[in-house]
């Protein structure tokens, strides 16, 4: 029969009734449900295996085993000393017995038999007599199917029975019909032979018992001598997990198994034995293919054979402690961000309010240790402001309706009043309920100075502080908006300095800039803070809110003239200045900002024509220039048509002269008029809507142009605002690189601050529209509109455009190389290449190489002039620079 590798030989027969539980079980089916009830015992809440009462059950039934195969020989012992000896209470002693005995003569008939013989071979009743021979009861067995491992070669198994009953001493184990196991044993004596039937059957059961909770365990287990440390016994898990045969296990020892370094330390380990069936231990186990694996171990020492053994249960923990060890790396590396980051974080107990975590930066930001800190709630480290705003924004969280708030809060600190912002967010348990509630602390003091720093320069005139044109256009906006609400009059001034380009060339530019600041100031004086403005060059916009008009700006024109009656002097030098003004009215000279500066313009230009040093109050009936401006907008209408634009180029260059590409730049040649500049016919092409097609035919030029250009230089356009009101443009776009074959890397868009502030939301869209057709997009004349930085974080710009204004003013302004310099380190900062515009000579060049400008436009690199001019430099494949 097949062997249990747990069976040990078998010496005796063992006895009955050894074991209540085991005495239970009913072949196959009970011990399974014997290893189904352990394993449910031994099974956690969570689904694992308690390992510990698993161990405990499978070495309890194997030290029963051993028990009762100790107590088998005694009993066979004493049967088989009665019948040598022939006691005249033999049939009494045989029928009492709880073996079964059968007597042979020399011939091998039946000379007696017990009970207990019948009982366990029931097919013998009203057959077995004297005289039967042993091969006739071994025919019945067979007729009667009692033989299990008979059926189907009873012929095969007769023979080989009656072999083994001709030898003088035999043993075996019978597995019967009815599942019982009946154990035989028998032995020749003086003239016959007896034998011995056992029934083992619950020994039988206790043996699949032990196999199945051992063997047919899911868990690595196996049984090594303590002495020797040779394998005794291993499961078939644990072949599958190491990967060794079950020969090989068995001529190894327990310290093959483990890598080489360890071997001194496992010996010491099993030499200095503590069971540990209720602790845990970990050790590197080897494979059979070299694989170092995690093990995490379960002992109990056993009696086996009469010897000390150990049975081990192993549980491959490789990945579950990489998982561990991972996680742990995972903390730690947070924890090191967490304590890095440049931002204060904290952390709050839900209940309490009070900090329990604070990071190095919220240290350096709140001046205080963390030991300070935490234990403490916001009340003691902030006062009552500041809680209170806190636990509002902290209820709303914890309630569940946000899941995380963004508020400015002013704090009080070490170093001063700081700005900061403050997001909170909850971090919930897996059933909800609030664990932690978190902040991150941003210090913005230093970026919302240097913002409101920005946003002031960027709306005011560099050299005398005043609003600039940006802002003069936004506070007639809005006071157009509320005089129309109240049918209210106001004035506009535009006020002229006579002769500035004189005094300019005499004195030299820092005089002059001197005259306009100081003119600055008087017009301020006489008009009232924030009612002045300089929208360019030497011209000034005064407002006049006193609804009798024109009378009142007559007046405030007056009081103009008077202040500018005395002298400017300056280091010394009298400088006399006089000013004249063009005076418009709402809404009388016009309802819109851009009118009524064009008018007011008008009167200003027949001052200076005709008188200058006069005040002149806008006349439409016998203003001959507005009629003049509508008829050269009549003939702008003709203009495409009749082939009169044409676009002249500018090369735009890196700082050391390498010239990169060009800005493509519309000119207009009147027929009768000759050349007109842009900024006069620009404006009238955008009032009358002309410029959508105009802007068209410059895009596809200019992308024509670049297209045949041998060298693949950049070609910059500009948008116009009034093409963003149409939603036609980023199909333009696209159709146009597609007729010319200009590649779109190669074309560069320009746009004003003023296109942003339309409907925001769809003009960004539409930027985002044309980027992703892979067209560059540069924000041109930045810093003198709004320069909102909101605009350089909603849109991500190619390429930032420093306002030529601010170039021609350096080295006479601090203000204006301020603005450079803030506007280099913002784009710097936001990774957006800078080129700055109008730069005329060495000296400018020089400042914006020191300050690491990378790209600059203007004479000192060429001016605008026709493709042809430049044909060397398109036409080469070679880098071009300039001298």
């Amino acid at each position: 029969m097949e062997r249990s590798i747990l069976t040990p030989e078998w010496e005796t027969n063992a006895p009955r009734g050894s074991d209540a539980e085991l005495n239970s079980l009913g072949g196959t089916d009970q011990t399974n449900k014997l290893l189904a009830r352990q394993l449910a015992e031994a099974t956690r809440p969570d689904g694992g295996i308690d390992l510990k009462a698993l161990l405990k059950a499978v070495a309890s039934t194997y030290e029963r085993l051993e028990t009762a195969l100790q107590a088998a020989p005694d009993a066979t012992g004493a049967m088989r000393a009665g019948l040598a000896t022939g006691s005249p209470h033999l049939s009494a002693a045989l029928n009492a017995a709880s073996e079964g005995i059968v007597v042979f003569d020399e011939d091998d008939k039946v000379v007696l038999w017990n009970h207990r013989y019948l009982e366990l071979y029931p097919e013998l009743e009203d057959f077995l007599a004297e005289g039967c021979s042993f091969d006739a009861l071994l025919r019945r067995g067979l007729e009667r199917g009692a033989y299990i491992d008979a059926l189907g070669r009873e012929e095969e198994w007769l023979k080989a029975r009656l072999e083994r009953h001709a030898l003088s001493n035999s043993t075996e184990e019978q597995h019967r019909a009815d599942g019982r196991w009946i154990r035989v044993e028998e032995n020749r004596i003086a003239g016959g032979w007896v034998g011995i039937r056992v029934d083992i059957s619950e020994f039988k059961r206790r043996e699949a018992a032990s196999r199945l909770l051992f063997e047919d365990s899911p868990v690595p287990m196996y049984l090594f001598d303590f002495e020797t440390l040779r394998f005794l016994a291993v499961n078939r898990a644990a072949v599958a997990r190491y990967g060794y045969t079950l020969h090989q296990f068995m001529n190894m020892s327990v310290l093959d198994m483990r890598p080489e370094r360890y071997r001194a330390e496992a010996l010491d380990s099993i030499r200095n034995w503590v069971d540990t069936q209720s602790g845990n231990r970990l050790f590197k186990h080897l494979k059979a293919d070299g694989t170092e694996i995690d093990v995490e171990v379960f002992t109990r020492q056993q009696i086996h054979n009469g010897r000390q053994a150990v049975l081990v249960t192993a549980i491959d923990v490789t990945e579950s402690k990489r998982a561990a060890d991972e996680l742990e790396a995972t903390r730690e590396f947070l924890d090191t961000i967490v304590e890095n980051v440049p931002a204060a974080i904290f952390a709050k107990d839900p209940i309490s309010r009070k900090y329990i975590l604070l990071n190095q930066a919220g240290e350096l930001l709140f001046g205080c240790s963390r030991a300070t800190f935490v234990g403490k709630n916001a009340r003691e480290m902030f006062g009552e402001r500041v809680a209170a705003a806190a636990e509002i924004d902290e209820d709303e969280l914890l309630s569940g309706v946000v899941p995380q708030l963004t508020n400015s809060e002013t704090i009080s600190t070490p170093n001063g009043i700081r700005l900061v912002t403050v997001t909170r967010m909850v971090v919930r348990n897996a059933d909800g309920t609030p664990r932690f509630i978190v902040g991150v602390t941003m210090d913005v003091t230093e970026k919302r100075r240097a913002e409101e720093q920005i946003a002031y320069l960027s709306q005011h005139d560099a050299l005398t502080g005043l609003p600039n044109r940006e802002a003069m256009m936004v506070r007639l906006a809005d006071g157009i908006f509320a005089a129309a609400a109240t049918q209210a009059r106001f004035g506009l001034l535009s006020i002229d300095i006579d002769r500035f380009k004189t005094l300019n060339d005499l004195y030299g530019h820092a005089v002059a800039d001197r005259v306009l600041k100081e003119a600055a100031r008087r017009l301020v004086d006489i008009a009232g803070e924030g009612l002045v403005f300089r929208p360019s060059g030497d011209e000034f916009v005064a407002i006049s809110n006193d609804p009798d008009q024109p009378n009142a700006s007559r007046r405030l024109a007056a009081l103009a003239q008077s202040v500018f009656s005395d002298d400017i002097v300056i280091d010394g030098k009298a400088i006399r200045v006089g000013i004249s003004i063009g005076v418009a009215t709402y809404p009388v000279d016009g309802e819109t900002g851009s009118l009524l500066l064009a008018n007011a313009g008008a009167a200003l230009y027949h001052v200076k024509s005709e008188a200058r040093g006069y005040v002149r109050v806008y006349e439409s009936k016998t203003d001959h220039l507005i009629r003049d401006r509508w008829a050269l907008q009549a003939d702008l209408g003709h203009a495409l048509r009749n082939g009169e634009f044409s676009l002249h180029y500018q090369p735009q260059a890196e700082i050391n002269g390498r010239i990169f590409g060009f800005e493509a730049l519309m000119r207009w040649t009147h027929p009768t008029r000759g050349p007109i500049a842009p900024d006069d016919f620009i404006p009238l092409a955008e009032e009358s809507n002309l410029i959508l097609d105009m802007s068209a035919w410059v895009l596809a030029e200019a992308c024509r142009t670049a297209a045949s250009w041998t060298h693949p230089l950049t070609v910059a356009v500009n948008l116009s605002p009034i093409q963003f009101q149409q939603g036609e443009l980023p199909r333009l776009i696209q159709q146009t690189l597609i007729d010319t074959g200009l590649p779109p890397s190669r074309l560069e868009l320009e746009i004003t601050e003023g296109i942003l502030l339309g409907d925001f939301a769809h003009i960004v869209s539409m930027l985002r529209r044309i980027k992703a057709m892979g067209v560059r997009i540069a924000m041109d004349d930045f810093g003198t509109g709004y320069s909102s930085l909101s605009y350089l974080q909603a849109f991500p710009f190619d390429k930032i455009k420093i306002d030529k204004s601010f170039v021609q003013a350096i080295g006479r302004t601090e203000q204006a190389t301020t603005i450079i310099r803030a506007v280099i380190g913002l784009c710097r900062g936001l990774g957006i290449p800078v080129i700055a515009e109008g730069v005329e000579t060495e000296e400018q060049r020089s400042f914006l190489a020191q300050e690491h400008c990378p790209e600059i436009q203007g004479y000192i690199i060429g001016r605008p002039a026709p493709i042809q001019v430049y044909n060397r430099i398109v036409d080469s494949l070679d880098s071009v620079r300039t001298s």
